[in-house]
């Protein structure tokens, strides 16, 4: 056919000249079985060469078996040229429900039983578990971050990760640390009795060979949080909170 490319493997040099003395052995007074000798490395080169070929071939599909499925969705470039366009004409309060929105969706049930009673309240206690290597003086390391009643009181379903529920609420901007607070001082006291805190001040004693030093702060609603609490709380907030003590 007119055009089509001629995709014949030529022979190289190296198997032409091994034929040419296999066929030319066959006519010399040897043994038989150096003629057998280069057939068989013939037939061992060739079929070296089929296979490396077959490799080349190959490979473009097994590159895309293991490159992965392709991700689905708008391309990241695309977003962004659509978050620029829509920046251009959006008015303040549909910004204000598009940053309501970001927050929501990254808040579980417990944290928003958590922000309700704080809401509430206005302060709870905030402890870290540090270690030291000194009874006083400065920390070698915070064991543990972020411990408080609040989860305990708020009766969260996960109490052992009221910690990072209260370090996601505060990297958010919906919770606020503060200093110690003189008002906060029996719960200061109860939040030492918690099981989780007494176990990692356990542990610093034990296994870190370290002593255990607490640090004492307080958390309060920020004012974005304050403002996300009253824009979209429910008309009718039915708390299930035990009260405080129980």
């Amino acid at each position: 056919m007119a055009g089509k490319k001629n995709l014949t493997v030529r022979t190289p040099r190296a198997f032409q000249f091994l034929r040419q003395a296999a066929r030319a052995a066959e006519e010399w007074p040897v043994a038989g079985s150096a003629v057998r000798r280069f057939q068989d490395a013939e037939t061992w080169a060739m079929a070296e060469l089929k296979q490396r070929l077959d490799a080349m071939s190959d490979a473009p599909q097994e590159r895309a078996r293991t490159r992965g499925p392709a991700v689905e969705g708008p391309a990241p470039r695309d977003m962004m040229a659509r978050l620029i366009t829509q920046s251009r004409g959006v008015d303040p309060e549909a910004a204000r429900v598009w940053m309501y929105r970001q927050t929501l969706s990254r808040l579980v049930p417990d944290q928003v039983a958590m922000m309700a009673l704080l809401a509430d309240r206005e302060i709870a206690p905030l402890c870290n578990v540090a270690a030291g290597r000194l009874p006083a003086g400065p920390v070698s390391v915070v064991v543990l971050a972020n411990a408080s009643s609040l989860g305990r009181d708020a009766g969260v379903l996960l109490r052992d990760y009221v910690p990072q529920y209260m370090s996601e609420m505060l990297a958010l901007g919906v919770f606020e640390a503060g200093p110690e607070d003189d008002r906060l001082a029996d719960q200061y006291e109860l939040l030492l009795a918690d099981t989780q805190l007494r176990k990692t001040m356990d542990r610093v004693r034990r296994e870190m060979k370290l002593y255990p030093r607490l640090q004492r702060f307080s958390v309060h609603m920020s004012d974005y949080g304050k403002a996300l609490w009253q824009d979209c709380r429910p008309a009718e907030v039915v708390s299930s909170a035990p009260t405080q003590g129980a």
